[in-house]
C-alpha cells in the first residue's frame, strides 16, 4: 500500500548545503565554457565529465570507474571512459574542468568578493574534518592542487563536498540492499519524479528498467505505478539518513557559519541556473 506523504521531508542541515552547492559544483559540465574546453580536445560534454571525474583516481580501470560512478549502465559508462581516453590526455582534461569552472564562474558572477573567501574559508573547515576513508573520489580529488583563483577554490570545495556526499550515499545504498539501478528508481520515487524518466538519462535499458522495477514491487519497496511503498519510503529515507550522517563531522567543522554559505551559494547557484550554466530544472537540482 502507498503511502501519500512519502515524500523527502524538510531538507535537514546537511541536505540545504547539498543543493546549495549543486549547480556551482557542475559547472565543469554545465556550461558553454565547459564545452568549449573539451571539445577543443576532441571530447563532448559526457565524456568530459567521464574523465575529467575519474581522471582524478589516475588512470583507473574501467571497472573502478564503474563501481565508483555507481549509477550509470555500466556498459555505456566503460565505452565513454575507454573512448575518451584513445584522444585526450587526463592532465589535459583536468585542466580543461577546472579552466571550464572558472570562466564561467567568473561570466556570470563577476569577480570574486570578500564573501567568495568567506564561504570558501567555511567550506574548507567543514573538508578539513572529512574523513577519507571509504571515500574514492573524494580521496582522488582531495590529491588535486587548489586553484589560485579565489572562484576556482569555491567551485573545488564545492566539488569535493559533492563527492564526498556521493562516496557516502553509495555506501548507504549499498548497506541497505539496494543496487545501482534500483537505486535510480527509488530516487526518482523519493524526489516525487515521474518513474524511470530521469533513470533513462543513465543509458539503462528499457528491459534493465523493467526486471529492476518488477524486483522493487516483489520487495514491496514501490508499486506497479511507480511510487513508494510504506516499506519503500522507510527504506529510502533510513538511506538519507545514513548518508547525512557520514557528513555530521563536515558540518561540526563548519561551526556556526554553515548558514553564511548555504545563504550565499543558493545565491549564486541562482544565478548560474538563470545564466544557463547548469538545468533551470528543480528535479535535476534534487537528483543530482
Amino acid at each position: 500500500m502507498s503511502d501519500p506523504s512519502s515524500g523527502p521531508p524538510t531538507p535537514t542541515p546537511a541536505r540545504r548545503l547539498r543543493d546549495a552547492i549543486e549547480p556551482v559544483a557542475m559547472v565543469h559540465v554545465h556550461s558553454a565554457e565547459a564545452l568549449e574546453q573539451y571539445e577543443a580536445l576532441g571530447l563532448d560534454r559526457f565524456s568530459g565529465y567521464v574523465l575529467g571525474r575519474a581522471g582524478a583516481l589516475g588512470l583507473p580501470p574501467p571497472t573502478l570507474v564503474v563501481a565508483t560512478f555507481g549509477v550509470f549502465e555500466p556498459d555505456m559508462l566503460t565505452g565513454v571512459y575507454e573512448g575518451a581516453l584513445t584522444v585526450a590526455a587526463v592532465p589535459d582534461v583536468l585542466a580543461a574542468k577546472l579552466t571550464g569552472a572558472v570562466r564561467c564562474l567568473h561570466r556570470v558572477l563577476g569577480e570574486p568578493t570578500r564573501e567568495t573567501e568567506q564561504v570558501v574559508t567555511v567550506l574548507r573547515a567543514g573538508l578539513a574534518n572529512a574523513p577519507l576513508l571509504g571515500k574514492p573520489l573524494f580521496a582522488g580529488h582531495s590529491a588535486l592542487d587548489w586553484p589560485g583563483d579565489a572562484w576556482g577554490r569555491l567551485w573545488h570545495a564545492t566539488t569535493l563536498l559533492r563527492e564526498f556526499r556521493g562516496d557516502a550515499h553509495l555506501a548507504a545504498l549499498l548497506a541497505h540492499g539496494i543496487g545501482a539501478l534500483e537505486a535510480n528508481l527509488l530516487t526518482e520515487a523519493y524526489l516525487g519524479l515521474r518513474v524511470p524518466d530521469y533513470t533513462r538519462t543513465r543509458s539503462w535499458s528499457e528491459a534493465d528498467i523493467t526486471a529492476a522495477r518488477d524486483d522493487l514491487v516483489d520487495r514491496v519497496l514501490l508499486t506497479p505505478d511507480g511510487t513508494l511503498t510504506t516499506r519503500g519510503a522507510t527504506l529510502r529515507r533510513d538511506v538519507e539518513d545514513a548518508t547525512e550522517a557520514t557528513l555530521d563531522p563536515v558540518l561540526e567543522g563548519m561551526e556556526h557559519a554553515l548558514d553564511l554559505a548555504v545563504e550565499h551559494c543558493t545565491t549564486w547557484s541562482r544565478a548560474l541556473r538563470d545564466a544557463g550554466a547548469f538545468p533551470d530544472d528543480d528535479g535535476k537540482l534534487r537528483a543530482g
